[in-house]
């Protein structure tokens, strides 16, 4: 198979030219011309040029008066169409975003008095010939609004239908997360200047750049193109700058104080004082021509330096431990970026970016210190981009790119790790220490050409091949080979043990993958006024199949799936079956756009695709590829009793207690080489969704437009790695106590890909670009978002399954946890009053999520303390006891607390000399100090029945570690020329 793909991609390759209409980084302007009588005017020389860079595209119309301008640089263009006899047409500054195409129909006049005609252009507010659903950030918005941290990907919340969260993967402490399509950003493709951005280890967003280097961003979130690939939620196509024939820069400074600030709830709750706060945000940029009109240069540069605290309470179990800790953060970005007009047909860039911070890990409101570590990471990627006009309707973009990325997060102590029903943590992390490393080479081609029938009718064709290299992606993950893990049954310090865990070995492992990808791409214009949208896409990923050869329960379960132990047995159905890549991996997408008066105006858009993703390697193959290196990592020792572990005089024992009084009781066998126990299945499926569309798009006036979404999303063969090693409750026994598994315990996991998830939105967003003094934007959406690997369709957690024997029953198709919100409003604006001053609001709200209650005994005896609540819950106040909503029959049936933030930034700019400018700044996020409490899991009974007090209590609020800032206070200014 691996050959066929090959071939594949040679032969499209080959058999193609090089690919108008590829749109990776770029933007094209086309149009029709016609004369006073509505004939098509053949011959008109059209010239688009940068008004900053003087980039210059020619085309002259063809015979049905089509003109196109493809692969444009973003930026603003002036658009000029001649032939003698008429009056030279002149469109000023139309602007050009990324990965869209401009339409503007150009009207000519015989001579007469006036030779030329001027008017000032405006971009058509909506796409008619596109059914995606999505939206561009731009220059504007990136500079203008307040955005928390500078991170750009933030602002992808003021597009309709788009949440924001934090990363749900501790190792990415600081970042956020766009949350689309009930996913909460591991589901979104992240290109930056056509390279693939994406961490293949945790998913999300690999790199960061400086603010100041970022042009704007096209996020499409439902409904994409063929062109674009790797994902099942949405694609995020970000343009880095580039320099202009002008000399410009920047240099900004910004600062928070603890003066600024009000005290975090958890200082307030702990009797703590305002902690120190202090932050620093430092930077710039600078670029111009190297050759006027033909090359530049662009640098930019920015610091972070942050230092705050976290409020630490144990709820009276480690008094020593409570109190109030730094939480250091350092981050410094760098990006250089040469662009070159090679000649009037050829464009090439070529970037280098670098990224390097440290981060507090699993610091929390209960964790103690001890269990706190910092993440140091470091990103360097390398980019180049060639667009070639073949001829006026012929397109090649070539893309290369090299990135590598190193995590480290070491291990802070060796004192044993124990963990309380309430959350309160403490000693060492069980998730230390470990490293991550990662490799990609990626090669993309992408080739476009139109065919023009009758009428200025026809078809855009696009095809493409991407192949990502990935020879080093290198894990390390040592835990728990120091001491013992120990989790309590009760919130008592001393009290019983509810599970005993100590790891031996190493676990070290590196997993190369290989990605290709083939797609066909067809617009066809069936009218001018209706669109298909054809596509038809490939992908296949080697590596995830990691040989298994090597790991001992892996070729158990063969043996036993062979000789049908596991016939009928969910999650189990491949074993016995040879290894196999995902091969099925053919995405048939089609839509349609209707222009419904012909004036760009109202446009009906609508469609279904399937969407292949890559499942990042934690969800599937990671722990399995170290069992299968044959070093041999994981539990030396394990001991499990839901109703407390005792010794061998029948008293329950404690920590503290001699580990020889219960070594009777170990389920691992340290005479074997330690094994993590993980699995992948033979023939593990790719995740990948359907989705379905339908919309509207409505210009209000010549700067406002409305769109309505309905958008309705399957996802299928979402990748999980359950627990299927359970008791029986009849028998007492482990489920797979008859095969020599290692370790034969809880522990035991295999990746399989069952998973299944929904989600369906209403989406209303309104969006006003500059006019009058305003820039507005205003989005609202209602959505009901479940899966059944509780959580989304990019997030896992195998501790929600409720019965192993039947890992997806409808118990466990239940609330999507980290983003099943109903309701969701996005408020944004600039706005520039008098006296040169300019505000800038912006309001996010989303109503509560789900909250995953249990009952804390183990009802159903299968050494489990997960069993669902009775009855579901809702956060009725801090202190307060939740109020009943109903019967809880599925996971993740209760529902937390709502959050909102508003921010505001107000500032002034100043002319100094010329073109030189200094901005103040000042800035607010969360005005109005909302507190936005978050819960962890959250179980209803001690171990002795009785109601635990802190049952539906937020263990952490605004301010915290991983939680969006309390009211804060920024101060600063921009210099810029």
């Amino acid at each position: 198979m691996h050959k066929i793909i090959v071939a594949m991609i040679v032969l499209c390759s080959a058999a193609l030219p090089g690919s108008v209409l590829a749109q990776q980084t770029t933007g094209n302007l086309t149009g029709r011309i016609l004369d006073a009588q509505g004939a098509a005017m053949p011959g008109v020389t059209v010239t688009g040029k940068n008004t900053q860079t003087g980039f210059t595209r020619t085309d002259v119309s063809d015979a049905e008066g089509v003109y196109r301008l493809p692969a444009l640089p973003v930026g603003t263009y002036d658009l000029s169409a001649e032939l003698s006899g008429f009056s030279k047409i002149e469109n000023k500054a139309i602007v050009v975003n990324v990965g869209q195409s401009v339409e503007i129909g150009i009207s000519m006049k015989l001579a007469g008095v006036q030779e030329s005609v001027t008017v000032t252009g405006e971009t058509p507010l909506i796409e008619t010939r596109s059914s995606s659903v999505g939206g561009v950030v731009d220059i504007g918005r990136i500079e203008n609004l307040p955005l928390n941290g500078r991170q750009f990907a933030n602002l992808a919340a003021t597009i309709p239908g788009v949440g924001l969260g934090f990363h749900s993967d501790p190792t990415k402490s600081s970042q956020f997360s766009p949350q689309i399509g009930g996913g909460n950003g591991r589901n979104v493709n992240y290109q930056i200047d056509g390279g693939d951005n994406n961490d293949d280890t945790v998913g999300g967003l690999l790199q960061l750049f400086p603010l100041e280097a970022i042009q704007e961003f096209n996020f499409i979130t439902q409904r994409y193109k063929a062109e674009y690939g790797r994902s099942n939620g949405g694609v995020m196509n970000i343009v880095t700058k580039s320099g202009t024939n002008n000399y410009n820069g920047s240099a900004f400074s910004l600062f928070r104080d603890q003066a600024l600030n009000a005290p975090t709830h958890s200082e307030s709750i702990s009797h703590a004082p305002k902690a120190d706060y202090k932050r620093y945000q430092l930077g710039g940029s600078f670029g111009g021509p190297l050759v006027l009109n033909r090359a530049f240069y662009f640098a930019a540069a920015e610091r972070t330096q942050q230092d705050t605290n976290q409020a630490v309470n144990t709820l009276g179990l480690f008094p020593d431990q409570d109190g109030v800790y730094k939480t250091p953060y350092r981050e410094n970005l760098v990006t250089v970026k040469q662009t070159t007009t090679i000649n009037a047909a050829q464009y090439l860039a070529v970037r280098y970016g670098r990224n390097s911070n440290t981060q507090p890990y699993a610091a929390a409101l209960r964790s103690a210190p001890s269990f706190w570590s910092t993440s140091q990471n470091s990103f360097n990627s390398i980019n180049a981009n060639h667009n070639w006009v073949l001829s006026g309707s012929k397109l090649n973009e070539f893309i290369f790119q090299f990135a590598n990325f190193k995590n480290s997060i070491p291990l802070s102590t060796t004192s044993a790790y124990e963990l309380f029903p309430n959350s309160v943590a403490i000693g060492a992390n069980p998730n230390t220490p470990q490293k991550t490393e990662q490799t990609k080479w990626q090669f993309r081609d992408d080739f476009s050409w139109s065919v023009t029938g009758m009428g200025g009718l026809g078809h855009d064709f696009k095809t493409g091949v991407n192949f990502i290299n990935e020879p080093h992606l290198f894990t390390t993950f040592n835990s728990g080979v120091d001491d013992y893990f120990y989790t309590h049954l009760t919130d008592e310090r001393g009290g019983p043990i509810q599970t005993i865990t100590r790891n031996g070995g190493t676990g070290d492992v590196n997993i190369p993958f290989r990605q290709y990808s083939t797609y066909l791409q067809d617009d066809w214009r069936l009218s001018d006024r209706i669109t298909l949208n054809l596509g038809l896409r490939y992908d296949y990923v080697t590596g995830v199949e990691v040989d298994q050869s090597g790991n001992p329960n892996f070729q158990t379960l063969q043996a036993a799936g062979l000789a049908g132990r596991f016939q009928g047995v969910a999650g189990f159905e491949d074993f016995g079956k040879s290894q196999q890549e995902d091969r099925n991996n053919l995405q048939p997408r089609i839509g349609i756009a209707y222009d419904l008066r012909g004036n760009s105006k109202d446009v009906l858009r609508g469609g279904w695709g399937v969407y292949q993703d890559f499942g990042y390697t934690n969800s599937n193959t990671l722990f399995a590829a170290i069992d299968a290196s044959g070093q041999g990592h994981g539990a030396i020792f394990s001991v499990n009793n839901t109703a407390g572990i005792r010794k061998a005089d029948g008293t329950l024992f404690r920590v503290g207690d001699p580990i020889s009084s219960i070594v009777s009781q170990n389920e691992a066998d340290p005479t074997k080489a330690p094994q993590f126990g993980q699995i992948v299945s033979p023939r593990l499926q790719q995740p990948y969704t359907r989705q379905t569309n339908i919309g509207w798009g409505h210009e209000l006036d010549s700067a406002t437009a409305l769109t309505v979404d309905v958008v309705h999303i399957d996802g299928r063969d979402l990748n999980i790695r359950f627990r299927p090693n359970y008791r029986d409750p009849a028998t007492g026994l482990r489920r797979l106590a008859d095969l020599d598994i290692r370790p034969n315990t809880q522990a035991v996991r295999i990746g399989i890909n069952g998973g299944k998830s929904r989600y369906d939105g209403l989406i209303l967003g309104v969006r006003r670009r500059m006019s009058h003094g305003m820039d507005f934007s205003a989005s609202y959406t209602l959505a009901k978002a479940t899966s059944n690997i509780g959580t989304a369709s990019d997030e896992l957690d195998a501790n929600y399954v409720q019965d192993v024997t039947q890992p997806f029953a409808d118990v466990q198709q239940g609330p999507s946890g980290r983003s099943d919100a109903r309701h969701r409003v996005s408020l944004s604006a600039v706005i520039r009053v008098p006296w040169g001053i300019q505000v800038a609001p912006f309001f996010l709200f989303r109503s509560a999520l789900p909250v995953f209650t249990f009952e804390g005994v183990d009802l159903n005896r299968d050494s489990n303390n997960n069993d669902i609540t009775a009855k579901a819950y809702q956060y009725d106040g801090e202190g307060q006891p939740p109020k009943e909503i109903g019967d809880c029959k599925t996971v993740n049936c209760s529902r937390g607390a709502s959050f909102s933030q508003m921010n505001v930034r107000v500032s002034k700019s100043f002319r100094l000399v010329g073109r030189t400018r200094i901005e103040g700044i000042a800035e607010i996020f969360n005005l109005f100090n909302a507190l936005n409490p978050a819960f962890a899991l959250t179980s209803q009974r001690l171990a002795s029945g009785v109601q635990r007090a802190a049952f539906m209590q937020p263990t952490a609020f605004a301010g915290d570690f991983r939680q969006p800032e309390q009211r804060v206070g920024q101060l600063g200014f921009r210099f810029s020329f």
